[in-house]
Order: structure tokens, then sequence, then C-alpha cells
């Protein structure tokens, strides 16, 4: 009698018949399924038709910790601020945003929102992304995250870009965190939450930009307003994800 062998290693005796297309499959080809066990190309099959489990704000929801966004984008402003102040004066020069220099040089408008010189100035802007960037990360799902703090920083720069001295350089994830200070007031403020803290600390940091000599108001103002209306634009695609869901 032929034994029967596995379709996917022809050299190895099957033990089982996959329960979705009856094939025989080795003991390393079987995955434990609710009935029975499933080839590799049947389980996978099954998985990916399983309905993506979506947060809150339509992000989608992924086992393991929910703060990898944040812990990357921490990561690479410490690794810029430890090349900056070990490498050369060029390196610095070539990372900061310059109005005048953008459109030759478009990079900038992104890589000066990774870029700081002094201690106090990273450790104040990455203290708040610490604080607010695992809740958000967890209502928006890591993509949403990640593209609300990518495009805080963008509209951070480009008001600075439009609005600051040509000649000025400006640096600081500052327009960035200010996106998320944005992001968070409209989505607490839809969802009915207490928004005095947000409210004084956006009013503290108001009153600083334009106190303190060297700080961009620019960039907070686009940072700010950027993050608030993709949050807004977030929250009417759930909504609208939702009452579809309904109909």
């Amino acid at each position: 009698m032929t034994e029967t062998v596995c379709y996917r290693h022809p050299d190895r005796p099957a033990g089982v018949r996959c329960q979705r297309c009856d094939r025989p499959i080795c003991p390393d080809c079987m995955n434990s399924a609710a009935v029975g066990f499933q080839c590799p190309n049947c389980f996978n099959e099954g998985v990916r038709s399983i309905p993506k489990t979506r947060t809150s704000l339509g992000g989608i929801q992924r086992a393991g910790s929910q703060q990898v966004v944040t812990y990357t984008l921490l990561a690479l402003n410490v690794f810029v601020f430890i090349a900056v102040r070990a490498g050369s004066p060029q390196l610095l020069s070539d990372l900061v945003m310059v109005p005048v220099l953008t459109e030759s040089e478009p990079w900038r408008l992104l890589t000066s929102a990774f870029t700081h010189v002094q201690f106090f100035h990273i450790f104040s802007n990455l203290f708040m992304l610490w604080q607010l960037g695992p809740p958000l990360e967890q209502m928006l799902g890591r993509l949403r995250f990640t593209v609300l703090y990518l495009l805080s920083a963008l509209g951070g720069s480009v008001a600075v870009w439009f609005l600051s001295s040509p000649g000025g350089a400006t640096l600081g994830a500052s327009g960035a965190v200010l996106g998320l200070v944005g992001a968070l007031l409209v989505i607490s403020r839809a969802r009915g939450l207490d928004i005095t803290w947000i409210i004084m600390y956006v009013a503290v940091t108001a009153f600083l930009s334009f106190a303190i000599p060297n700080v961009s108001w620019q960039g907070h103002l686009g940072g700010f307003v950027v993050g608030a209306a993709v949050a807004w634009i977030y929250l009417k695609l759930s909504n609208n994800r939702r009452n579809t869901a309904r109909t």
C-alpha cells in the first residue's frame, strides 16, 4: 500500500488531512484550528478573513505593546540629539529649518522636527511626547498615530517657512508635540471629557512662545492647528464607519 505523503513536503509522511482542503499534511504543516488541523495555506486564509479589531477611533488594534511608535519617535530624537552633539557643526546646519533654503533642501521640513541642541529643549519635548504618545497611539492605532505626528511636525515647519524670518534657523519637536496636544483637545472635547488642563497647557505655551526670545510661535501654531485638524478628520471617518456599520 502506498503511504500518503504531505502535499507540501513529498518526502514526509502525512499524519492527518487538512480540515478545509482535505489535503494530507505532515506534523510540521499542522496548524491547530477550532476543529482539527489546517494546512498553512488554509490557516493563513482563515486568519486574513477574520475582521480586524478597530480602536475607538478607527485604527487597527494590534497585539503586544501599544507604544511601539512612541518608543521609536523617542529613540529617533535621542539618536539625532547625540549625533548633533558629537558631530560636526555642519550636521546641525544641514538638519535645521531655514525658510530660505527649504525649496532647494525640502528635507529640512522634517529633519528639523527631530533635531535638538539644548538638553532642556529635548527633555521638555520628549517628556510631553512620553505623556501624550501612549494614550493617543492606543486610541488611534500605530499608523494613524504616526500620520498624526509627522503631519503635525510638517505643519509646524510649513508655518515657520511662511511666517518666520527667511534666514532664521528653527529646530525641535515642539510643533509635533503641540500637534498631539491639539489632537487630544479635539478628541477629548468630542467625548465630553475634561479639557481644563489642555486649555491651561495651550495658554501657558502660547504665553511663553511670545514672552521668551527665540521660541518659534509659528512652529507651535502650525503644529497645533494641523494636529487638531487631523484629529477632526479621524473623528469624522470613525463616525462615518460606525454609521455605515449600523445601516
